[in-house]
This record gives structure tokens, C-alpha cells and sequence, in this order.
């Protein structure tokens, strides 16, 4: 018992000393069209990897999924990657059947080259037209 009380002890005074201590080394960060009124990017680079926040689509599911593609692909295009670069996707929908029906078109942009997926239903997206919203993360090459 002491021998426990002791490691947690130590434990405890470890984390207070660790808390508080600040790496004055700021993480870069390269920024792809800021919105300042939403307050977002719609993408970051950060050392290889590029986190794209999601990219929207509206109408019926067909066209919906080929606006979002299709922008999420623009946005490859500007750090000079590709779907061939995406680790990770995040599908968010007011009609996941819509999505699986029409599911042919996203595989399409992927080339059988799929990233790891989480598709969700949702009740809503931040604007009430919207019905598909896709954020993904892609990785480059170390020398780019």
C-alpha cells in the first residue's frame, strides 16, 4: 500500500510540474482560403500532412457528391496532391442511403485507392440547404 501511495504521489507531482511548461516553438502552419466571418480554413498544412475541413453540396445526392468531389479535388490540386493522397475521410449526411445509391460516384475520384471512412447521417449541416458534407486528410510525400 505505501508502495502505491508513494507512485501516486509522484505521479501527481509530475503531472503539476509537466503541466504548465510551454513549448515556445510555434507549430507552422500553412493556411488555404480563411473565411473570418465563419472562423475556419478550409484547409491546413501542417509538416506533410493537409487537414481539409469539409467541403459541401447541395440539391439531389448525385450532384451533391460531385460539387463535394469535385472541391475537395481543386483543393488537392493546390498543394499538388491528389485522392491518391487521402489517409482519412469524414461523410456527413442528411440521407446516408442517398449516399450509398450513388456511392459509384465517390469511388470514382478514388481510383481503388479508398482512405479509411466514417460516414454518419446527421440532422442538419451548418446551413439548412446543405445535404453532404466530406472533410479529409491528406498525407504527402516527405520531399514535397
Amino acid at each position: 500500500m505505501k508502495t502505491y501511495i508513494f507512485l501516486l504521489v509522484i505521479l501527481v507531482l509530475f503531472s503539476f510540474h509537466t503541466y504548465g511548461q510551454k513549448n515556445d516553438t510555434p507549430l507552422k502552419k500553412e493556411k488555404y482560403l480563411i473565411n473570418d466571418s465563419i472562423g475556419y480554413a478550409e484547409a491546413v498544412k501542417v509538416g506533410n500532412t493537409i487537414y481539409i475541413s469539409g467541403s459541401v453540396g447541395w440539391g439531389k445526392m448525385d450532384d451533391a457528391l460531385k460539387i463535394v468531389y469535385d472541391q475537395l479535388g481543386n483543393i488537392l490540386k493546390n498543394y499538388h496532391a491528389s485522392f491518391a493522397n487521402v489517409v482519412k475521410e469524414n461523410l456527413y449526411t442528411l440521407a446516408l442511403d442517398s449516399v450509398i445509391k450513388y456511392n459509384k460516384i465517390r469511388l470514382s475520384y478514388y481510383k481503388n485507392d479508398y482512405p479509411a471512412a466514417t460516414w454518419v447521417e446527421v440532422k442538419r449541416l451548418y446551413n439548412p440547404d446543405l445535404v453532404l458534407e466530406v472533410e479529409i486528410i491528406a498525407v504527402l510525400p516527405d520531399n514535397k
